[in-house]
């Protein structure tokens, strides 16, 4: 689904992915992994166009990304929850939820927010409040519903879980489960390692910018030099 190719990646002149090469099977489910600066959430931003490129190759099928608009990048089925700054916190959960169906054809809103509201129904009971004063759970649940909402074929999700009660970030990653078995292709940054391995299918590990590791959840749990340095598993 995205092929990334001998990758150099970074921020004005500082290089962070160095000559990163991997592979997002279409309809899987794969975790982005590692230690704090090993370029998880650069991986992420490269892929949007947020970033400086220096080299290498960020391929959607057959499509090359980099170059590209970022907001051309939505329009070919990539929808991305940054883990900040994801919602308009002074809108209500409805507006929020209007705003980006805008994306969609005006005679498709409703039956698309219609199907939304039985994936998330929490959001349906919140529709009234304002952003700022949902949960962190809730909060994260806007911000995926939202990017729900441009019908992706891919979502890429930075930290959805960070800083949330463990009950409750079971409940996004369940609910990012269900997303998969929807078809859509999953990419998830995180640094709960423990957390992510029992979601996900495939974890790539990085560290330094460079990949250490990749393979199934359990070949990554399995695999004792990963678990002890670079995962924090035990």
């Amino acid at each position: 689904m995205i092929t990334i190719d001998r990758l150099t990646a970074g921020y004005g002149k500082l290089e962070i992915l160095q000559d990163l090469s991997l592979t997002f099977a279409e309809g899987q489910f794969s975790a982005v992994l590692g230690p704090n600066g090993s370029g998880k959430s650069t991986l992420m931003k490269a892929i949007m166009g947020l970033n400086t490129v220096f080299g290498g190759s960020i391929q959607l099928r057959d499509r090359e990304l980099i170059g590209l608009r970022t907001e051309e990048i939505p329009r070919l089925g990539i929808a991305y929850v940054p883990q900040r700054e994801n919602i308009f916190d002074e809108l209500t959960v409805r507006e929020n939820l209007q705003l980006g169906a805008r994306i969609l054809p005006k005679d498709d809103r409703p039956a698309v927010l219609k199907e939304l509201l039985e994936i998330f129904p929490i959001l349906a009971r919140r529709g009234s409040q304002r952003a700022v004063t949902l949960s962190g759970g809730e909060h994260q649940m806007l911000a995926i519903a939202i990017a729900w909402l441009s019908k992706p074929t891919i979502m890429l999700l930075d930290e959805p879980s960070a800083g949330l009660a463990p009950a409750i970030a079971g409940d996004v990653f369940r609910i990012l489960q269900e997303l998969r078995e929807q078809g859509i292709t999953l990419i998830v940054v995180e640094q709960n390692a423990r957390r992510a391995l029992q979601y996900c299918d495939y974890a790539f590990v990085l560290r330094e910018g460079r990949l250490v590791f990749e393979g199934t959840a359990e070949e990554c749990l399995q695999d004792e030099e990963t678990v002890k340095g670079y995962l924090g598993v035990h």
